[in-house]
């Protein structure tokens, strides 16, 4: 282990982290307890931005549940070992050290008070317990890098003339050195918290490939002016997603209807899938199954006997009690009034005619539309608003230890790299796994 105690002489360090989000923060911990000088830059006003913004807030870290589909990009198999080798147990055990309390809702793990804060709060004062020197509103804008045989051969403050800084730093204040480097600028999702792509020209031009980037966990929107009026409204339902007449990816839950999006976890998880066909000028729609627990035919028998005035076959006997209801008085009672007024509309059913008058063929249109209602996709609604970001730098050109096979020293984290999960704490678990394994390794590596 190093000694820590050794402090920065004209902007000189060990390891210096681009980006004070959860990855980098968590490479600079892991980095400094190993005795490393960490600097971290970091060009908003103040660390984490992102974090106090995600779940709403409420922070949704990790998850119970792990399977290999919900890490998508160029290799889910390379973020699960990732995701493995520091996983949900050691990150519980790293905030309870910490004495940050947590408690899983369903399968979802959040901090005990549901509070982003508390996250935040737990990494930032262990970041000041280690001297983590955090510096914000500086933003990095260029990186070059010398290799060994170019390297000076004077000591420095370390006493390491074998080991010189091969990584200069600039920022938008200074320039500075540093022997390991640890990239965690995240993607492009959010750029109002910090995420812009902003050096993906410098990690190109240190002859990194970065795959391309997308919206992931987006709404996907929509120019159909009669489903605008079922702004608000949500449903549980089945949702797949069509490209050019294919089915591409489905999921189950609960959507949102917007005024030009519909959103919704469900929606969120397929859109990743949307991009590319956007790119090539192919057909994209969502398909919403709005009773996915009956088949067609089951869900037309309901449908005649809630027309006819009766969902029990045993009440059949009240049947002509009830003639005077109207097709939309029917159908409200199993959906909601607004979507259900708008599926009467869009098969052709007059929603204040009496149900008991509307005919089996229409009825079957209904069914039909109430299984397969689809609505045509128009693109995503952008980095603005995604959760995180699809692509980034490719995973064959990164170690076990997401160091760099093409610099040495180098290290990729988080949402720069090509990884993407799914909603459920996933990505969280992502960038804390490859901060932890990246800081520790680059640390480790000082002096070998």
């Amino acid at each position: 282990m190093l000694d820590n105690s050794k402090r920065s002489k004209d902007n000189k360090c060990d390891v210096i982290i681009t980006g004070a989000g959860p990855a980098g923060l968590m490479a600079a911990i892991s980095a400094a307890r190993e005795g490393a000088f960490v600097t971290v830059f970091e060009q908003k006003d103040k660390p984490l931005k992102k974090l106090y913004a995600t779940g709403n807030g409420r922070c949704n870290f990790s998850n119970l549940y792990m399977d290999d589909k919900v890490y998508r990009g160029g290799d889910p198999g390379f973020a699960l070992k990732i995701v493995d080798n520091y996983n949900r147990d050691d990150l519980l055990l790293f905030f309870h050290e910490l004495g940050m309390m947590t408690k899983h809702i369903g399968d979802y793990i959040y901090p005990y008070n549901e509070q982003a804060k508390s996250v935040a709060d737990a990494l930032l004062l262990e970041c000041r317990r280690l001297g983590v020197k955090i510096c914000c509103e500086e933003p990095v804008i260029d990186i070059t890098y010398t290799p060994d045989d170019e390297n000076a051969s004077s000591s420095d403050i370390y006493d390491e003339p074998d080991e010189e800084r091969r990584f200069t730093v600039t920022t938008r204040k200074s320039t500075y050195s540093c022997k390991k480097l640890i990239l965690a600028v995240g993607g492009k999702a959010s750029p109002a918290h910090g995420s812009d792509g902003n050096l993906n020209s410098v990690i190109t031009g240190l002859g990194h490939t970065i795959k391309p980037q997308r919206p992931a966990l987006v709404p996907l929107m929509h120019s159909d002016k009669k489903l605008s009026k079922l702004a608000g409204v949500r449903v549980k339902c089945a949702v797949t997603l069509v490209v050019s007449g294919r089915e591409v990816s489905d999921e189950k839950g609960e959507i949102i209807f917007n005024k030009d999006n519909v959103s919704g976890i469900p929606v969120m998880q397929v859109s990743r899938y949307a991009g590319p066909a956007f790119d090539e000028g192919r057909e994209v729609s969502v398909r919403i199954d709005l009773f996915p627990d009956e088949t067609e035919d089951e869900l037309f028998a309901l449908m005649r006997r809630a027309f006819d005035g009766y969902y029990d076959v045993s009440s059949m006997r009240n049947k002509d009690t009830r003639r005077d209801r109207s097709a939309l008085e029917a159908l409200s009672l199993c959906l909601n009034e607004k979507l259900a007024e708008y599926c009467l509309n869009e098969a052709g059913i007059i929603p204040r005619s009496l149900a008991g008058n509307v005919q089996d063929k229409k009825l079957m249109t209904l069914t039909a539309l109430l299984k397969n209602l689809n609505v045509k996709v128009t693109g995503d609604a952008g980095f603005e608003r995604a959760q995180v970001t699809a692509g980034g730098v490719s995973l064959d050109e990164l170690t076990e230890d997401l160091g760099s096979k093409i610099i040495p020293g180098l290290y990729i984290v988080g949402e720069l790299a090509d990884v993407d999960g799914t909603c459920g704490g996933y990505n969280l678990q992502w960038a804390f796994s490859s901060g932890a394994i990246a800081g520790r390794d680059a640390a480790v590596k000082l002096n070998g």
